[in-house]
């Protein structure tokens, strides 16, 4: 095998070998919890709850056969125990809020015997209409819609209008025992029908429910929806804090808190939903009633889809170092949630794994101290003064490091002339080997003399990736900057997908595309002058100097070098377009103050050689 072949393996694994090790510092900071918060957004699940007039106006007119069938279906589930699907909300205890499950009911297309084609409404044998497919806004751009249609392509069973219908009951119901804090129930503590009667058998409880409203809210009031519109993915309406759903519909996805193997308080995603399964399983399914026989309660292969749908959704979001507790993001099809994120203490992210307690923390820290210390809010610009802040501390901190090899690559620049002369007594070193080891003795003696160290740059490089790995991983993990938008740009995400999000007016910025392009275009033209800038000082110093020889060994050298600057500017400026918007603050930040410490480094040194004269 050849010397440069070896080598260059040798480079690859080293270069694997430092990927695998310092991938372990962008672990996910997301607890079970956080996650549970963050995927009801995005699954809430198929009912839709209005008020009773909007019950009554849907049932004389759009809705008519829909809600028709559904109080029918909800009438004969009584019989078997079940709670109904349409109606009121709550039963007789309170009659202000309903509810029902929009969907488009199956057609079957029919042949006459003159060859005309036609749809007709398909129906079960009973005369029951079949349910086509769900339509509430909230649904279509849901998860659960997602996984359906794929387990319909797959042909798995996927659940029944009944079953759904049951789990956003369950969740309904445990969102408002938990939004009820003089309820005394803890988070996650229920489990089906019989806590629900215990709750609402209380006269604190009946109150509760009696006062809550579909979609308005009335002082301190509380509404079951999240926005004022009732059927909505957020796109029209205003938004209600003062939501059951919005400030608990998690518990979906969550479950009673416990202690794990390392004594920390933690809940199991999934917990409670694997507990209303078992009990629509255990209690209800396959005893008589049509719509909850086997085929409508979730196949396996259907449960493993879901989940991992929802896994997956959950899994790509990495903002949740929130150093202190409180509601962060911008979740959900319309991006307008803030979900609460569980307090990550430097404990915490020690026990993630030791750079994240060495550095990643740190950096969220310091984001989410001058990010919350400047602007309570949250509202964008304390984000960009916190990058900046955060920025100059990781550089300047780098300086007590990179100092000596930033003063030799200016050293380097300096010894250009003499270099030159040494380079040209030997224009044959490409091909000769006997003039190549002159050479690069007479080179590395020049070096010596200077008091240059050209390996320095090399291990400095080795101490700044892990550090920016680490930036980079703290930055896109900090809860504060998933908050807020600066000029409506989110800087949790990408300036790819800001720039190809087509949706809105983009000329009016309504998503923050003007803003993102103008951050690209800034840290790219930042990053090529910090590249460029020796260079033109270089020939600023040189002009007057004498021109040297061709040298190609010299030639070949600096070509290389050359294209390592290019391909490193032009790997920044990529990633700078796929990592979050963050990122290309920091790195614009980060070229400026580059940039101004070589140019303050040429002067100092310009002087000091003036001097020495």
């Amino acid at each position: 095998m050849k010397k440069q072949t070896r080598k260059t393996l040798l480079a690859g694994s080293l270069l694997a070998a430092g990927a695998i090790f310092l991938s372990s510092c962008t672990a996910n900071f997301c607890s079970s919890t956080d996650q549970a918060a963050m995927a009801y957004p995005y699954e809430q699940g198929v009912t839709v709850y209005v008020s009773k007039a909007e019950f009554e106006t849907l049932k004389a007119g759009e809705a008519k056969d829909i809600i028709e069938q559904e109080l029918a279906w909800s009438q004969e589930a009584e019989s078997h125990g079940l709670p109904a699907i349409a109606g009121p909300a709550f039963g007789n205890k309170n009659d202000e809020v309903y509810k029902y499950i929009p969907f488009s009911p199956k057609t079957v297309t029919k042949t006459d015997g003159e060859g005309n084609v036609t749809e007709e409404t398909d129906r079960a044998a009973d005369g029951s209409l079949k349910v086509g497919s769900y339509t509430a806004k909230k649904y279509v751009s849901s998860v659960l819609a997602s996984a359906i249609s794929s387990a319909e392509s797959n042909g798995y069973y996927v659940p029944g209008i009944y079953y759904l219908g049951m789990i956003d009951d369950y969740t309904l119901k445990a969102a408002v025992i938990e939004s009820d804090a003089a309820s005394g129930y803890g988070y996650g503590k229920y489990d089906g029908v019989s806590t629900w009667d215990a709750y609402i058998g209380t006269e604190a409880g009946a109150a509760f429910v009696a006062g809550l409203k579909a979609s308005s809210v009335e002082g301190d009031s509380w509404a079951v929806n999240p926005y004022t519109v009732s059927d909505t993915d957020g796109a029209e309406g205003e938004q209600i804090q003062n939501s059951v759903l919005r400030q608990n519909g998690r518990i979906k996805f969550s479950g009673p808190t416990y202690t794990n193997d390392k004594g920390v308080e933690t809940r199991d995603m999934w917990a409670n939903y694997d507990a209303w399964k078992a009990d629509i399983i255990a209690n209800h399914a396959n005893r008589g009633f049509k719509l909850l026989d086997s085929h409508a309660i979730p196949s396996t292969d259907f449960d493993n889809l879901y989940r991992n749908s929802v896994n997956s959704k959950v899994n790509a979001i990495r903002s949740c170092i929130a150093t202190r507790p409180g509601e962060y993001g911008h979740y959900g099809p319309n991006a307008d949630w803030r979900v609460p994120m569980e307090e990550k203490t430097w404990g915490y992210a020690w026990s993630k794994g030791f750079l994240e307690g060495l550095l990643v923390y740190p950096v969220s820290w310091l984001t989410d101290t001058f990010a919350l210390g400047m602007d309570p809010a949250l509202s964008g610009a304390g984000q960009i003064w916190a990058i900046i802040f955060v920025t100059l501390i990781v550089r300047l901190l780098l300086m007590t490091v990179s100092i000596r090899s930033t003063a030799d690559s200016q050293k380097m620049q300096a010894i250009q002339p003499e270099l030159a002369k040494i380079q040209a007594k030997y224009p044959n070193s490409d091909s000769n080997p006997a003039e190549r080891q002159r050479l690069s003795q007479e080179q590395m003696a020049l070096y010596r003399r200077h008091g240059i160290k050209p390996f320095r740059q090399i291990l400095v490089l080795i101490v700044q990736f892990p550090v920016f790995i680490c930036v980079w991983s703290g930055l896109q993990g900090s809860a504060a900057l998933a908050t807020g938008e600066f000029l409506n740009m989110s800087l949790s995400d990408t300036i790819q997908s800001i720039l190809f999000n087509v949706s809105g007016t983009w000329y009016l910025n309504s998503s923050g595309w003007w803003t993102a392009l103008v951050l690209f275009l800034l840290m790219s033209g930042i990053q090529i002058m910090a590249m460029l800038t020796p260079k033109i000082i270089q020939k600023i110093q040189t002009r007057n100097l004498p021109k040297m020889g061709v040298n190609n060994a010299a030639n070949k050298q600096n070509k290389t070098m050359k294209w390592v600057m290019i391909i490193m500017t032009g790997f920044t400026i990529v990633m700078g377009f796929m990592l979050p918007s963050a990122m290309g603050v920091y790195w614009l930040i980060g070229g400026v103050i580059q940039i101004v410490q070589t140019v303050i480094t040429q002067i100092v040194m310009a002087k000091a050689k003036k001097k020495r004269k």
